[in-house]
């Protein structure tokens, strides 16, 4: 990197130094690090007395259910985790992550989130541990202890196969990932780990009609939650909005119950749907609007920055310019940038196929490359109950929601679709109703019919209507045969909010730069032989997002075993 990188979290640690991360507290039982945005002070908790340690960092929309008769928030938290953490992290709601330190008992309990919206990593040997929701400060720690790590070939190998992990990996063997849903009791040099909630798919008898209630109930309460939080504190909405229908319905349901103050936020291609229907929604609803065009491509140099910030967890570009239009924004004015991930398979599938989302999980779907043909072990698959939950909790959870560890470096996260009582809901309703985006329209159709009137980038910029699926059709016919052309004149396709195989051919300057990092870095010796041999072949021959895979797992070799 030309430049160091500043990066927002904390780290904890027992029995070892961490003073090479800067200003630290000794709280008794171990030390902490924190350089937090804190947007939600009086969220957080952080206690310290002869007995305890307690720390959460994030958010909770029901905090009023914890501290009945007792109105210290932190007090009752503590208190409501150390008599039973197991209820208390299934009825929390929110975002949050952190470790209660039981000085007596010489025991650690650590946690994360029902979906890891705040995710936590952690190392541990003998009597000491590490944890943080930061990789790059825990290998600056071990680092400055003199402690060895070792390079993790599994977690490369998800990298270069499905551009997230599948896992608790990191390409740290002795640092692990905590799994959405789970906490852990560090001890005796081990961590015990509980899943508290996991994501299963679990259709129940209902109607359409019925569906239909549930799911605009469940997904007006998850608006309500995410918004009123930035009430509380008085900030205005900082709000997703694109041409697909995800972010839209965010935008559109929120401003029907009242959340008007948004600023709505876009980047794309300049003149690309995301650009233009976008505007013309924030336009029709009265908001405010900011766009950041992709088109001077600068974010495509931003490789290391990437991978430092979502802690190499899914492939460095897969943001695109998300990164720096943070840069560019105001944050003071907000608490929350509320977006619509997982937003499309919560609403539809994954499937178009029953008895594929139902049946038993496999690998080789779902993933960014088939090229290199890597098998993986099939106790991975054993955890899931259905395809369905397989891809919701790996591409859903650990993929797609690994943007926001870059975001969080700016502003808080959201996604109503992601709030655990909408899940649950949305995979309670009969697949029938949910495939192929069904419900989804129906309910867009007879709940909030104006949301229909723009453009929909699925469907090649033809609104969302039932009876402009013939119009569908024809635009789909069109782009399949502009994509056949390029392919067969090896033209690049710039029909794409981000065309990264037609910036790669056309932008010179960037592809040289990024041939040059690859070469420098390929001929590491961290990497084995084998390994380095595949990322050649997948280079060489791959496309850009295949290129973009082997150059996370250098850039994460680079940051993490090369630099000092």
């Amino acid at each position: 990197m030309d430049k160091e990188i500043e990066l927002y979290g904390w780290l904890a640690a027992k029995n070892l130094n961490i003073d090479c991360l800067g200003d630290t507290e000794d709280l008794g039982g171990c030390v902490q690090y924190s350089h937090l945005l804190d947007k939600f002070p009086k969220d957080h908790v952080y206690l310290s007395d002869e007995d305890q340690i307690c720390f959460m960092d994030g958010y909770v929309y029901n905090k009023s259910e914890f501290m009945g008769q007792n109105d210290d928030w932190q007090q009752s938290f503590a208190g409501s985790l150390r008599s039973d953490a197991e209820a208390h992290l299934r009825k929390l709601r929110g975002a949050f992550c952190g470790y209660v330190c039981d000085v007596k008992k010489n025991s650690t309990l650590i946690y994360t989130d029902q979906v890891s919206n705040k995710a936590l990593f952690y190392y541990i040997s003998g009597d000491s541990w590490v944890i943080s929701n930061c990789v790059d400060f825990i290998v600056r720690v071990l680092r400055a202890n003199h402690i060895a790590y070792h390079f993790d070939q599994t977690a490369a190998k998800y990298m270069l196969s499905y551009g997230y992990m599948l896992d608790d990996s990191t390409y740290v063997k002795e640092i692990r990932r905590l799994l959405p849903g789970c906490f852990a009791v560090l001890g005796d040099g081990r961590a015990e780990i509980t899943q508290y909630y996991r994501l299963r798919c679990h259709e129940q008898p209902m109607t359409e009609d019925e569906a239909l209630d549930k799911l605009d109930q469940a997904f007006r309460q998850a608006v309500a939650r995410e918004f009123e939080k930035d009430r509380e504190y008085g900030y205005d909405h900082l709000v997703d909005l694109s041409a697909g229908l995800d972010s839209r319905m965010v935008c559109w349901v929120a401003h029907d119950m009242g959340y008007t103050q948004q600023t709505n936020l876009s980047y794309s291609k300049l003149g690309y749907r995301d650009d233009t229907v976008s505007g013309e929604i924030a336009k029709h609803l009265g908001h405010e609007y900011l766009f950041k065009s992709l088109d001077d491509v600068r974010w495509m140099y931003d490789v290391d920055e990437m991978t430092l910030k979502n802690n190499g967890a899914a492939i460095c570009l897969g943001m695109t310019g998300g990164n720096r239009m943070l840069k560019s924004v105001n944050m003071e004015r907000f608490g929350i940038e509320h977006t619509g991930i997982i937003g499309g398979p919560t609403m539809a599938s994954y499937y178009k196929d029953r008895e594929l989302a139902y049946g038993p999980p496999r690998y080789g779907l779902n993933s960014y490359s088939t090229r290199l043909g890597y098998t993986f072990d099939e106790r991975v698959l054993e955890q899931y109950e259905t395809q369905e939950a397989f891809a919701m909790n790996t591409r859903g959870l650990l993929g797609m929601q690994v943007s926001y560890m870059i975001r969080q470096n700016y502003i808080e996260c959201a996604s109503p679709f992601a709030d655990v009582d909408m899940l649950e809901t949305a995979f309670s309703i009969p697949f029938a109703y949910r495939v192929d985006d069904r419900l989804y329209l129906r309910w867009i159709a007879e709940r909030y019919p104006g949301a229909a009137e723009f453009g929909w980038e699925k469907w090649g910029g033809v609104k969302p209507k039932k009876n402009h699926i013939f119009f569908r059709k024809v635009k789909t016919t069109q782009r399949l045969l502009y994509g056949y052309w390029c392919r067969m004149f090896h033209k690049p396709n710039p029909d794409s909010m981000n065309p990264m195989d037609y910036w790669y051919a056309q932008e010179e300057p960037v592809r040289r730069y990024l041939e040059h990092m690859y070469e420098q870095r390929i001929d590491s010796d961290v990497l084995p032989q084998e390994l380095a041999d595949d990322m050649r072949s997948l280079y060489q021959t791959g496309n850009f997002v295949e290129k973009s895979l082997v150059l996370t797992v250098l850039s994460a070799v680079y940051l993490y075993f090369e630099t000092k």
